[in-house]
């Protein structure tokens, strides 16, 4: 016995439909992110065991099938936060479930400067919420270490707390990751620091994905962190001085290496379009990614919120600012906002944007083997979406996460 039921109802009469049978599992039908034709995809045991082309079909592109979307920075959502001493277990996977409602399928959980005793409690928290629950456990395969090991200066610092800024140390990393189980996969840290090289190098040979961020560093600690294996330059354009030098600066180092991918935050706020066309033109859509950079204040009502680590306002249009300043407090705008920029801003397609939340990501963490992309044997973790081009909106419809629907059925309300 076969069950259908219709996602969705485009404008033109193009629309997803999803099935579902004991014998093939989920079958989903709709059009394809870089395609212009309708499929299916079969899903079973929490995998994509086929897909196949609708004979004589065409799609007028009101609704999209995706990749589940990937962001490999978020420190929380909807007032939880990953970097506070009290974080729990269930706070982790409260968060899994909130992103499902934006196509968020993975995340990296991401733990910024404090001191070794916080770090430590929030490492074994999130360790310990991939250990109880396989929804987080699948969602979250890896954790961000963003920091301590980052520039002191005002502006590279950002928002950490200088107090808790220091040199990275092999012991005290290793301290980290066994507290974590092994989970760290990406660093963030400043090349500049002292004994940084030697630190890169040892962690980039043990698989560690190794990023430029928060930093001041030169030209030739630029060069001396891409010879030691760093990847990626992290929310590149922010983390930085308002003033720089115009012409021999980090910036324009980062963007002249090739070797280097950088991930963007393209919420509207933290970097102005120009800016974001001109990065993503410099560096090819193949190395560029979007991510949220997502605090715990992301997801709540517009509001000032005295109670958090420093009072911080939540504005109407969608940033955080410490109360009282222009500075930014992290970002509060979901993935989808920041695909929708990409678009609008950089000139790129939609597929391309999506390449920028998926395989992009996937490659770059060692995971393309299993997400990032639609393709038989890997996970089925899936997205459905409408796409107005007009007005560059994304709304995420359906959700599903190793072949089950979990938005809008989810607990992601």
């Amino acid at each position: 016995m076969q069950t259908n039921s219709r996602a969705h109802v485009g404008e033109e009469g193009s629309w997803c439909a999803v099935s579902e049978s004991e014998s093939h599992g989920q079958v989903v039908r709709g059009c394809i992110v870089g395609t212009d034709y309708l499929s299916e995809i079969v899903t079973h045991s929490g995998v994509i065991s086929e897909i196949r082309r609708v004979p004589g079909e065409t799609s007028s592109s009101d609704c999209w099938i995706s990749p589940g979307f990937i962001d490999i920075q978020v420190n929380g959502w909807r007032g939880k936060n990953f970097n506070r001493e009290s974080v729990m277990p269930e706070d982790v996977l409260e968060v899994v479930r909130m992103l499902w409602e934006y196509g968020v399928t993975t995340f990296l959980p991401t733990v910024t400067t404090e001191s070794r005793e916080s770090l430590s409690k929030s490492m074994a928290a999130l360790r310990q919420a991939a250990e109880e629950s396989a929804e987080v456990d699948h969602a979250c395969p890896l954790i961000h270490l963003e920091g301590p090991y980052i520039s002191p200066q005002d502006g590279p610092r950002g928002a950490h707390t200088l107090e808790h800024v220091r040199p990275p140390t092999i012991e005290e990393f290793g301290f980290l990751q066994e507290c974590a189980g092994g989970r760290i996969g990406l660093v963030t840290l400043a090349p500049e620091q002292e004994g940084a090289i030697p630190f890169m190098e040892e962690l980039a040979g043990k698989g560690i994905v190794m990023a430029i961020g928060h930093s001041d560093a030169s030209p030739e600690d630029i060069a001396a962190a891409v010879n030691a294996g760093a990847k990626l330059s992290t929310h590149l354009g922010n983390g930085s001085h308002a003033k720089i030098d115009r012409h021999r600066n980090y910036m324009w180092e980062q963007l002249a290496r090739d070797e280097l991918s950088a991930s963007l935050i393209t919420d509207g706020h933290h970097l102005p379009p120009a800016v974001v066309k001109c990065m993503v033109r410099c560096k090819g859509v193949e190395r560029s990614l979007l991510i949220t950079d997502a605090v715990g204040l992301a997801g709540l009502p517009a509001g000032l919120y005295s109670d958090w680590d420093k009072p911080v306002e939540v504005t109407q249009d969608g940033a955080a600012r410490l109360h009282g300043t222009p500075y930014l407090a992290g970002a509060i705008e979901p993935l989808t906002r920041n695909v929708q920029r990409a678009v609008q801003f950089a000139g790129i397609s939609l597929a391309d944007a999506i390449n920028m939340v998926t395989i992009n990501p996937a490659r770059l963490m060692g995971m393309a083997d299993r997400i990032g992309s639609v393709e038989v044997g890997k996970d089925a973790d899936l997205v459905l979406f409408d796409w107005d081009n007009e007005k560059y909106e994304l709304t995420v419809t359906q959700t599903m996460s190793q072949g089950q629907w979990v938005f809008p059925n989810g607990d992601s309300q």
